[in-house]
């Protein structure tokens, strides 16, 4: 809720009238018990951060498949027995070496060779092992089963993996106080002291800090425009193999099959995030970690704090009053942070430039958020209706 900013004395609630004999309550806005789950979820950084640009790298394990290249009519692939020059996608070729064990839908074959600018590959014999050569045809994937090599020979290139790297900024978070009046009579008995000012100041900032976390883009610090720090949603969209646009309802079998695409990429996740309307359909699921209700309390009512999952356990539901209600993310907590600029973290600060009659505070700041293992070990669901 967006609680606005009183910077004078004219609105008709502090207009000075001799008939109010009683102090105003400080506006206390109506926080949800889900208000702000979302930047709860970032742990803080246990450094600042020391640039206005930063860099989240995260390590990425070669995905143990290739794709085969086009195929010919009765030749390579699309034979029984041909050895040489079977095609690789440039895309996948770089995956492989000397000595890996494809698995070729029912095939074995072991790597002879390896021919980087043709993109193909040279293998010992098709139909390895108890394996039978076999024809392929049409886009295939296959999987790299293990590793095997001659006896008394090194041949095999050196391979390392990945680093992906992504680019954050940070970000300046302000809100102005006018105190000019604050120990005036009227603001005494409005409620518009110093302090009461700088607490809905404090108030406003969390407001923005809450919606930063979910909703917040990138943005290159450049003169005449602001930097901006990537949230949450922005960070989860960068994914391409754990991203998922469903196109229809939420379902319990839309949740799982996001549970294995993140169990097939190794991945680990402890938080379950959605909105209040995805909660309540989420309590439907019949799968989940439930809360038993004796129904001699005369308590009515089904509510789930969190879903069983095969190889996660309990995952449980956190619930953000602000987050979108056509997505869910599933995360990891411990991938993500959050962090103040170093000599910047959020403080009031007296305004000198102004005249001797104002009195102006900023309650100002700069900070950044940073999610690790993007497209590793987090999942997005997107398009839900």
């Amino acid at each position: 809720m967006d609680l606005g900013m009183h910077t004078t004395l004219t609105d008709d609630n502090s207009r000075l009238d001799p008939v109010v004999v009683a102090l105003a309550d400080r506006i206390t806005p109506l926080r949800a018990a889900e208000f702000g789950k979302v930047w709860d979820l970032f742990t803080m950084r246990d450094n600042p951060f020391e640039t206005d640009e930063y860099l989240i790298l995260t390590r990425n394990y070669t995905a143990p498949t290739v794709t085969l290249g086009t195929i010919g009519s009765g030749t390579d692939w699309n034979s029984t027995s041909d050895t040489t020059a079977l095609p690789i996608t440039s895309g996948t070729i770089s995956r492989i070496t000397v000595g890996d064990v494809l698995l070729v839908e029912s095939e074995i074959v072991v790597v002879k060779s390896v021919d980087r600018s043709g993109n193909t590959i040279d293998v010992y014999e098709r139909g390895a092992g108890e394996t039978s050569g076999a024809a392929h045809t049409g886009t295939l994937t296959a999987k790299i089963v293990g590793n095997a090599h001659e006896e008394g020979k090194v041949d095999v290139e050196a391979m390392a993996e990945q680093t992906a790297k992504l680019t954050n900024y940070t970000q300046i978070v302000l809100e102005s106080i006018d105190l000019s009046n604050s120990d005036s009579d009227q603001a005494r008995k409005t409620g518009r002291t110093a302090d009461a000012l700088r607490q809905e100041a404090m108030e406003r900032v969390m407001r923005d800090l809450a919606r930063t976390a979910i909703y917040g883009v990138s943005r290159a610090p450049a003169a005449g425009f602001p930097s901006m720090t990537r949230g949450l949603l922005e960070h989860l969209k960068l994914a391409t193999d754990l991203k998922t646009a469903v196109s229809g309802a939420f379902t319990e079998t839309v949740l799982q099959n996001a549970l294995d695409d993140i169990r097939e990429k190794g991945g680990t996740v402890n938080a379950i995030v959605m909105s209040i309307a995805k909660k309540r359909i989420f309590n439907s699921f019949t799968g989940a970690d439930q809360i038993q209700v004796d129904r001699s309390d005369r308590t009515g009512g089904h509510v789930l704090d969190g879903y069983i999952a095969d190889g996660f356990g309990t995952i449980p539901a956190v619930v953000d009053v602000d987050f979108p209600d056509d997505m869910v993310a599933i995360v990891n907590t411990r991938l993500l942070q959050k962090g103040w600029k170093q000599n910047d973290a959020l403080r009031f600060v007296p305004e000198t430039n102004k005249s001797s009659r104002e009195v102006v505070e900023t309650l100002q700041g700069k900070f950044g958020l940073a999610v690790e293992g993007v497209d590793l070990t987090h999942a997005l669901l997107t398009s839900l209706s």
